[in-house]
């Protein structure tokens, strides 16, 4: 059997050259070949610790997973109507972005607000329906009770006279489920996306 080429000592503070006995001797000497193996299963216990590390995460962040899973299936069904009304709204604000306040026709606010003709309140059925919210300032949405009167006639003009003929005579009530409000939230949340990619892509 032919002897192992010359080979560099593997201690990288020796590297001189060698012939070795054997197939898989790589250090030159005794004193090195500790300082090697020393190194190997530091680097070795380096990499379990590691790996322990990241396996702990990982079992900690399912864990958290799992705990976020049940406080979520905990919350009351109108933590969902909030979740899904917000995901609404902001549709509407990028849906509307380019829109004056469909009461007073300012382009200028210091907040913009989605707001609905048909409050929550008196049409809870209306909350979700796009046809019934618009972008609206914060000064007519909430220091003038919505500004109805001049929102009616520009809501005529944007979704017509029988879209608000329907929405005024709509007196369905109805009670949101969470399933329902989940729905919509994820629902919202893509058209949102949607809507902002089309932009993107239209710019």
């Amino acid at each position: 059997m032919a002897k192992p080429a010359r080979r560099r000592c593997k201690n990288d503070e020796c590297r001189e050259w060698f012939h070795p006995a054997f197939a898989n001797q790589w250090w030159c000497s005794p004193e090195c070949g500790t300082k090697i193996a020393l190194e190997r299963r530091s680097k070795e216990r380096e990499k379990a610790e590691k790996a322990a590390e990241k396996k702990r995460r990982r079992e900690e962040q399912k864990q958290k997973d799992k705990l976020k899973i049940r406080k979520l299936a905990l919350k009351p069904r109108s933590y969902w109507i909030k979740q899904a009304q917000q995901a609404v709204n902001a549709f509407i604000r990028e849906r509307d972005r380019d829109l004056p306040c469909i009461s007073c026709g300012t382009f200028t606010s210091a907040q913009w607000d989605a707001g609905h003709y048909r409050t929550t309140a008196a049409a809870p059925q209306l909350r979700f329906d796009e046809r019934n919210i618009h972008k609206q300032c914060v000064v007519c949405n909430q220091h003038k009770s919505g500004n109805l009167v001049p929102y009616r006639v520009e809501l005529i003009n944007r979704v017509g006279q029988a879209a608000v003929d329907e929405i005024e005579s709509n007196h369905n009530r109805h009670r949101w489920t969470i399933e329902e409000c989940k729905a919509i939230k994820a629902e919202y949340q893509q058209k949102l996306k949607d809507l902002r990619d089309s932009r993107r892509e239209a710019a």
